[in-house]
C-alpha cells in the first residue's frame, strides 16, 4: 500500500476539520474554515431561522393598520430630520467660517503692546489683552491706535458668536449621528426592526425630544460689526 506523503496527509486532515465544523462536532482542534455566521453551520443555520423568524414577525407588524402607519410616520419624520440637521449643519459651518474670517480680519487691524501681543480697547478706555486680561497702564499709555482698530466690545461680541455657533454644531452633530443616525439604522435593518407598536413611538418621540433649537439666519446684525471681510448676517439661536 502506497505511503501518504505528508500533503495528502494535510489536506485529508483539512478535509476532516472542514467536515466537522459544518457538522457542528467538536474534534479539539481550532475552528479554522467557517465563521459562527456561516450557513454550513448549525449556529449560522440557527442564525439564519431566527432572521427569517424576525422578517417574517416584521411582515406580520405591518398588516397591522396601526403599526404600518407608525412605521410611515417614522421614516417620513426621520428623513425630514435628518434633512434639516444636514442643512442646520451646512449652515452653521458656513457661519462659522464667516466669523473666523471676521476674526481674523479685525486682529489684523487690531493695535499690539510692546510684547506684540494684541490689544483692543473698551469705550470707558480700558484696555485688555486679546484673552481679556488687562493691560497694566503704563503698557496701555504707549499704545499706538491704527484710526480703524477694532474696538474691545465687537470683537469679544464676535467671538461670543464664535462660541455660540460652536456649540450648537456640537448640539446638532451629535443629533445627527447619536440620535438620527442609530433610529436609521433600525430602521433600514430588517434582521433587527422595530418589533412594537410602543417601539416606533418611542423613536418618534426621541426624533422630537432631542432636537437641538432651531438655526436661522438673523439679517439684523448691528452694523458696526459687519467688515470688509466678514458675514452680513449672523445665526440666530431660538
Amino acid at each position: 500500500m502506497k505511503d501518504l506523503s505528508d500533503i495528502d496527509i494535510k489536506r485529508k486532515r483539512d478535509f476532516d476539520d472542514l467536515q466537522h465544523e459544518i457538522s457542528g462536532v467538536d474534534n479539539g482542534r481550532m475552528k479554522r474554515f467557517l465563521n459562527a455566521s456561516d450557513e454550513r453551520t448549525p449556529e449560522g443555520r440557527r442564525k439564519k431561522r431566527e432572521q427569517e423568524r424576525i422578517r417574517q414577525r416584521l411582515a406580520d407588524l405591518l398588516l397591522d393598520p396601526v403599526y404600518a402607519r407608525l412605521h410611515y410616520q417614522l421614516g417620513e419624520k426621520l428623513s425630514r430630520a435628518e434633512t434639516e440637521a444636514d442643512s442646520a449643519l451646512a449652515m452653521l459651518q458656513r457661519e462659522l467660517t464667516a466669523v473666523d474670517q471676521g476674526l481674523a480680519y479685525m486682529e489684523d487691524r487690531a493695535a499690539r503692546g510692546p510684547n506684540g501681543r494684541l490689544v483692543f480697547r473698551y469705550a470707558d478706555k480700558r484696555v485688555v489683552y486679546e484673552d481679556g486680561s488687562e493691560v497694566p497702564d503704563e503698557i496701555a499709555e504707549g499704545i499706538v491706535w491704527p484710526s480703524d482698530a477694532p474696538s474691545a466690545e465687537d470683537y469679544f461680541a464676535l467671538h461670543t458668536h464664535h462660541d455660540q455657533i460652536e456649540e450648537r454644531l456640537i448640539e446638532w452633530d451629535s443629533y445627527r449621528n447619536e440620535v438620527l443616525g442609530p433610529i436609521r439604522d433600525r430602521y433600514e435593518d430588517e434582521d433587527n426592526p422595530f418589533q412594537s407598536i410602543g417601539a416606533l413611538k418611542d423613536a418618534l418621540e426621541d426624533i422630537e425630544r432631542h432636537r437641538p433649537p432651531s438655526v436661522s439666519i438673523e439679517t439684523n446684525a448691528p452694523e458696526e460689526t459687519v467688515l470688509s471681510k466678514k458675514p452680513t448676517a449672523f445665526p440666530d439661536f431660538n
